[in-house]
């Protein structure tokens, strides 16, 4: 669906960041308005740990006044009985009773709902901001409004955290259930859309156990979650920061990064490092003669290694490149002579030697020039020099199977991250014979 069609989504070329706090609470409340089920489950979480939600809503034929406000004046609320204080926040609630914000004025609420003579008072924040302290003023001044003193009045106060990650997890479970019965709603649907739009991971995660293989943006989150949980727990190893790939740093001079994809049609974990990738890496690998293993043992099974061969080229960034594999070869060119002799910096002038040796041991059917376009990229090109390396792609696939087997919990990372880590002990320390 088209995002300028999203409810809650304000068809405007303006930037509207300023306005995304107002804008989630207006939703919220809309949602809660619109969708009873949502609604419903919003309040038992709220109200866990006491009888007052099956005291408001067990008699079927008992009147239940509800209200729900936002931007309201506390010099406009009612009296009550009892009072929640909702904290709505990326950041957990700190200490509620620890803080001393004690201004006199008229603050306005972002959400207040009525329920008969119950009060929830929600203090919503788009960021990792703690709103304790704003919540405990606008508590405190909604009771000295009413002449109440709020330490007098501590068993009728219950601040709770529902933070938003609960809250979504909550509409995602709602929104699924309403899926799963034909009766979605589209102000939730909505709703979940645009929380997804500002910050995605507030969204819950679904377990790799509970997902159809092809669904493979959620298992690359999952992934992701995982990586990061190895890398907390690592002092060394650590998550690279790269928006358009995931993986880590590495810890041997013969390669910098260890690598992770999801494959988009079956779900499989693929497992990418690139040995050799300059000539400095290379200079761990050829005069040691180094050999790279057929397979990898890894949490007790063993997994095939495919190799690769890549040639790249470089100037400053990347110019081009040869992906090759044994067959595409007539005689074998990764040697520690050839290594030696012809990689590294190449002036334009020793071009042709690279031409003449790329030549003499790539077969003909492999087409090399074509492949990495060497007519237009290198000799019709106003470059004087290049840089070329000799070096290695190797993979492994991790099969849908065995991460669906592993990541069961929501609540519980572990078992996947542990995965990642044996992945990574593996290539670190198995993967090179010699």
């Amino acid at each position: 669906m088209n995002k300028h069609l999203n409810i809650f989504t304000t068809y405007a070329k303006n930037n509207r960041s300023y306005q995304l706090e107002n804008d989630l609470t207006r939703s919220l409340a809309i949602c809660l308005q619109e969708d009873a089920l949502f609604f419903h489950e919003v309040l038992k979480s709220i109200f866990s740990g006491s009888r007052l939600f099956d005291q408001l809503f067990e008699d079927l034929d008992g009147e239940t006044n509800i209200q729900v406000e936002i931007q309201k004046q506390t010099s406009r609320v009612e009296d009550f009985d009892k009072i929640y204080a909702v904290s709505l926040s990326e950041a957990a609630m700190s200490d509620f009773w620890k803080q001393s914000h004690h201004s006199e004025y008229d603050p306005i609420c972002d959400l207040v709902i009525t329920i008969n003579n119950i009060l929830i008072v929600i203090e919503t924040k788009r960021d990792n901001i703690d709103c304790t302290a704003q919540l405990y003023n606008q508590v405190f001044n909604i009771l000295k409004k009413q002449n109440k003193n709020i330490d007098e009045y501590k068993e009728d106060i219950k601040p709770f955290d529902l933070n938003w990650k609960k809250l979504m997890a909550i509409a995602v479970k709602v929104a699924s259930f309403e899926k799963t019965t034909s009766n979605s709603n589209r102000f939730l649907t909505d709703f979940i859309q645009l929380v997804k739009d500002h910050n995605f991971r507030w969204l819950p995660e679904t377990p790799i156990g509970s997902l159809q293989n092809v669904n493979s943006k959620s298992i690359y989150r999952r992934v992701e979650s995982a990586l990061t949980q190895f890398c907390n727990n690592d002092e060394i190893v650590e998550k690279l920061t790269y928006s358009d790939r995931l993986g880590t740093t590495f810890s041997k001079g013969w390669s910098n990064e260890l690598l992770f994809k999801v494959a988009p049609d079956s779900g499989d974990l693929m497992v990418d490092i690139y040995p050799g990738n300059t000539k400095g890496q290379g200079y761990h690998i050829f005069p040691k003669d180094s050999k790279f293993n057929n397979a990898l043992s890894i949490d007790g099974e063993v997994y095939p290694t495919r190799k690769c061969y890549h040639i790249k080229i470089m100037g400053q960034s990347y110019i081009t490149g040869l992906w090759l594999t044994d067959d595409d070869f007539r005689k074998p060119l990764y040697t520690k002579e050839n290594f030696n002799e012809h990689t590294g910096r190449i002036k334009r002038d020793d071009w042709h030697v690279i031409e003449k040796l790329l030549d003499q041991h790539i077969n003909k059917s492999s087409d090399w020039k074509s492949q990495c376009n060497w007519e237009d990229k290198i000799i019709g090109s106003n470059r004087t020099v290049f840089n070329i390396s000799f070096g290695y792609h190797i993979s492994i696939i991790i099969p849908f199977t065995k991460l669906a087997q592993l990541d069961t919990n929501h609540n519980d990372i572990k078992p996947l991250s542990n995965l990642l880590e044996g992945i990574y002990r593996a290539f670190e320390t198995k993967l090179i014979t010699a």
